[in-house]
């Protein structure tokens, strides 16, 4: 009996080490259609999806989808527990290529696309310009 419960302990040990281990991330790319806001200024647009690449190098490239795409570059960082988000730093792009700011990524529960998006940022001229970006239900698995 003491050695199932040792067996059993150890075994779990090792299930959760593994699940820890899955929840860690060296790269990702995806895209997720849904519903957002982009507001450059005083103007607004609608998100229609976004595609979002994190490169092993700590690199990120953004791309929005409205009535026009807009790029976004900037740097990222695996974060200890991934239900809190992936933390960006925004070094350029959006609209004029000048954009600086943070933002924080989410992920769906299987970690195969984006779930959520915000930044905020500023650009040319001091122009405050943020990002809130929603991913459709079905695309969101609970």
């Amino acid at each position: 009996m003491k050695r199932v419960a040792i067996g059993f302990g150890i075994a779990l040990v090792v299930s959760i080490s593994a699940f820890a281990v899955t929840q860690r991330i060296t790269s990702f790319s995806g895209t997720a259609q849904g519903q957002g806001t982009l507001t450059v200024g005083h103007e607004k647009s609608k998100i229609k999806s976004v595609y979002i690449n994190l490169k092993e190098n700590g690199e990120a490239d953004i791309t929005i989808f409205t009535d026009l795409q807009l790029f976004a570059k900037g740097q990222w960082s695996a974060p200890a527990d991934l239900s809190k988000g992936i933390p960006l730093k925004i070094t350029g792009g959006i609209v004029d290529g000048s954009a600086v700011g943070s933002g924080t990524l989410f992920l769906t529960v299987d970690g195969k696309s984006p779930s959520k998006l915000s930044i905020q940022a500023k650009g040319a001229g001091s122009r405050r310009v943020t990002v809130e970006f929603v991913a459709n239900r079905e695309a969101r698995p609970q």
